[in-house]
């Protein structure tokens, strides 16, 4: 288990721990989380689009906020647990959450757990219960009153293996997630769809399946992640070199594709990042 524990000013440390499960989990789980924080002094967070699914446990209360609609006006509540879909837009979190825990999923991985089509987790914020019924206020619980941050994890990871149903991907969507994973701007869909030995139709109805997204808005979103991969700690932009390296049409292009994952234009998403990848913290 990774353990990280950074002091923050006058506050307590941050704790933040991750465990990457074991074979066959590790091809499904991208890994198992713990996070102890403080107050960063602001009150929300803009999370940006993901082609990933993930579960959050609010380990202090049974609630989970989110916020959408016009500068994140609309407020949405859900139960301590519940899971974040595969999203192609932003939406915004309390910035303070001082005590938390989850499960960050592979592209493609959450539906060895839950069953069904992911294309059910697209855009959406769900409770689990909603998915796992009684079960999962129940396991909230036991993680709740577990004793220490190692047993939370430990309880959590059983708890997924126990409902592994040992699914495999479909040879197709493997293929496809492979090789949009090396090049997202220059590879298509009927490309990889002769490549895996299917129609171009078969391969968006399969990926769609079982990662949440057609291909290609998984293809645009991927291109985004890249780029804020490499800007985001970078000290100077020249945006044009960005547009160009991961093939845009044009500047304007860019922009549009960039606000909408985002919700901010390129210039503003760099003046206002903060210390997370995925999180920009917003302004009052």
């Amino acid at each position: 288990m990774a353990e990280s524990v950074r002091p923050h000013a006058a506050h307590a440390p941050v704790v933040y721990k991750t465990f990457v499960p074991p074979r066959p989990f590790d091809a499904f789980i991208e890994n198992f989380w713990y996070w102890r924080g403080f107050d960063p002094g602001h009150a929300k967070d803009t999370v940006m689009a993901s082609g990933r699914l993930g579960l959050l446990i609010n380990l202090d209360r049974d609630e989970l906020l989110w916020f959408g609609g016009e500068r994140y006006a609309a407020r949405n509540a859900l139960s301590g647990i519940a899971l974040c879909g595969t999203h192609t837009q932003s939406f915004a979190i309390n910035a303070y959450q001082p005590h938390m825990m989850g499960v960050q999923f592979k592209p493609g991985g959450a539906f060895a757990f839950f069953g069904g089509s992911a294309r059910e987790f697209a855009d959406v914020h769900v409770s689990l219960a909603q998915v796992w019924g009684a079960d999962a206020q129940r396991l909230h619980q036991r993680v709740v009153q577990a004793p220490t941050p190692g047993d939370r994890i430990d309880i959590l990871f059983r708890a997924f293996a126990a409902r592994f149903n040992d699914a495999t991907r479909h040879p197709a969507v493997e293929i496809a997630l492979r090789r949009f994973a090396r090049s997202p701007h220059r590879v298509s869909v009927a490309t990889v769809a002769r490549e895996a030995e299917v129609s171009p139709k078969t391969l968006i109805r399969l990926f769609g399946e079982e990662v949440g997204m057609t291909p290609k808005s998984y293809l645009r979103v991927a291109r985004f992640q890249q780029v804020i991969a490499r800007v985001h700690a970078a000290p100077s932009v020249d945006w044009m070199e960005v547009v160009e390296r991961h093939g845009y049409y044009d500047q304007p292009h860019f922009i549009r594709e960039f606000k909408e994952f985002s919700g901010f234009t390129p210039s503003e998403y760099f003046r206002l990042r903060g210390p997370y990848l995925q999180h920009v913290p917003l302004e009052a």
